[in-house]
């Protein structure tokens, strides 16, 4: 099929899940039909999700392109925004719309496939005699005419679909004599296969499972049947290739146990004759959430009114640096790691704190997820936590809940807090439910207990850190605020004693043994034993 868009509707069976019922077909259109780039940016595409009133979104997949604004129109219905490729030649996009059951990480439910060729708005140049009349020939369309310039060059506007590599020029001359000539594009070949996956990140647990579409067509983009497709790369293990017809071929993928590199790259390659079709997939591997958390303090001591400051250092199962984990100390602000795994805390402590030694709580969760695949809840004061998991266990926020006419949604950590009892229901996902009030789970993430001896309040803080060879001192108020211009006596364990002024942080290449530095106006004073 040339200039349209080619779309079969398929099926597959879902088990039972919850009292909500699944969808039983997904149908694809696209307007317009045939895009062309370098005219159309964009396409609409309108899903129809047939067998269920009010089905969750679907989950949107293609080989190239993109998708964005994906909304509800209508009972069954909705619109997404398609942005077509950048790239300038002509190519066949393959479109997939999931309506996976129960939740957008399954590999149940039904799915459609649109075929979509896509042109390319060009202009052609070339050179004729001046004054000559020039057309151009693609298959069964005819472009032109263009009347070459005076210095014999001309650029002709056609439309190039996937498919066509060769043209013709027909000139004719100011006189009346034709000539025609083949004309060579210099276009790639169509790559005639198209594959998608869904999900695209899965736990590296061995059990965990991908669903693989690859649909085969002609050059021209209408489906081509019986291809003979093969996997290479990647890790994993694949099941038996399953024929749906109409030239889309399905797999099951299921995870390796090891997380590795973190991201698997398979290849699908489709051999005929001399021409090698190949479509690339990448399924991330999640790290899973934090398992390990371990605190640092910067200092022994935390003044009431001051700042207490920590490393918080948090990894994965395998003990590797995990990045981006809320981690929540003694303060109200929350830090999130970096891709060492680390995050910086601060407490500033009023002036009325208690003095003593005491334990503190350092609490790490995530990271984030992005696909609702599992709820959970556990008992808190007053009522009930739940929060909403992907497949790895990372909790996702913004989600919408509802417990009878309740509803409420999940914060930016992921967790939301409610005093009812019932059953819990995913607002987008029905299939997502959860009796409440039965014996409760516990809350996901990891504590750990820090000691913090808490000292009077100081008027002025002197802070000193061995370093490599020496020693790195500088003035700082009670919240943290370093100092210039702050006279100070350092003395050392000879007797020696020389007035300084601060200059932030400043390094001192000193002697083994004690050393004072001491804040002459507020004489204040830190000690530490140099070593070399």
């Amino acid at each position: 099929m040339r200039g349209g868009a080619a779309l079969v509707s398929l099926l597959i069976a879902v088990s039972a899940w919850g009292q909500a019922p699944a969808a039983s077909s997904v149908t694809l259109t696209l307007a317009p039909t045939a895009p062309v780039k370098g005219r159309d940016a964009e396409a609409t595409l309108e899903i129809a999700i047939g067998g269920v009133d009010q089905p969750a979104p679907p989950v949107l997949r293609a080989n190239v392109g993109t998708f964005a604004a994906v909304e509800r129109v209508g009972p069954g219905r909705f619109r997404a925004r398609y942005v077509l490729p950048t790239t300038r030649f002509p190519e066949v996009a393959i479109i997939v719309a999931f309506a996976p059951w129960p939740h957008p990480q399954s590999v149940e439910g039904a799915f459609g496939v649109l075929r979509v060729p896509i042109s390319s708005a060009v202009e052609v140049p070339g050179r004729a005699e001046a004054g000559a009349e020039v057309r151009l020939t693609l298959g069964d369309e005819t472009f032109g005419p263009v009347t070459a310039q005076a210095g014999g060059t001309f650029r002709l506007p056609v439309v190039i679909p996937p498919g066509i590599g060769m043209a013709k020029t027909i000139t004719v001359d100011r006189v009346g004599n034709k000539r025609t000539s083949p004309l060579d594009l210099m276009l790639p070949p169509t790559d005639q296969l198209a594959c998608v996956v869904t999900p695209t990140k899965l736990p590296a647990d061995g059990v965990s499972r991908a669903r693989v579409l690859c649909a085969s067509s002609d050059r021209y983009g209408a489906a081509s049947r019986g291809a003979k497709i093969q996997w290479k790369g990647g890790r994993g293990t694949w099941s038996a290739a399953r024929d749906l017809s109409d030239g889309v071929h399905e797999w099951t993928w299921t995870a390796p146990r090891e997380l590795g590199s973190g991201v698997e790259r398979m290849t699908a390659i489709w051999k005929q004759g001399k021409v090698d079709s190949s479509e690339e997939i990448v399924v991330g591997l999640s790290q899973g959430p934090v398992r390990s958390l371990t605190v640092k303090p910067e200092d022994t001591v935390a003044h009431a009114g001051g700042v207490w400051r920590a490393l918080a250092i948090t990894k994965d199962q395998l003990g590797r640096p995990l990045a981006g984990v809320a981690v929540q100390g003694p303060g109200s602000d929350r830090a999130v790691t970096d891709e060492r795994g680390e995050a910086r805390l601060t407490w500033a402590l009023p002036p009325e704190e208690i003095l003593g030694t005491r334990s503190v709580q350092v609490r790490a969760n995530g990271p984030l997820g992005k696909e609702p695949a599992r709820l959970q809840a556990w008992p808190s004061d007053g009522g009930v936590t739940v929060t909403v998991t992907d497949l790895a266990g990372l909790p996702v926020p913004s989600q919408r809940l509802r417990v009878g006419q309740l509803e409420l949604t999940t914060s930016a950590e992921g967790i939301a807090e409610l005093a009812a009892t019932g059953e819990l229901v995913h607002a987008e996902w029905p299939g997502l439910r959860l009796q409440l009030g039965a014996d409760g789970g516990v809350r996901p993430g990891v504590i750990a207990e820090v000691p913090v001896a808490v000292g009077p309040p100081l008027p002025m803080n002197v802070r000193v850190l061995q370093r490599s060879g020496g020693v790195e001192w500088w003035v700082e108020t009670p919240q943290g605020e370093i100092l210039d211009g702050r006279p100070v006596d350092i003395s050392d364990s000879r007797g020696g004693v020389r007035r300084v002024v601060s200059h932030g942080k400043t390094r001192e290449d000193l002697p083994s043994g004690l050393m004072s530095i001491t804040d002459v106006q507020s004489r204040v004073c830190a000690v530490i034993e140099a070593t070399r």
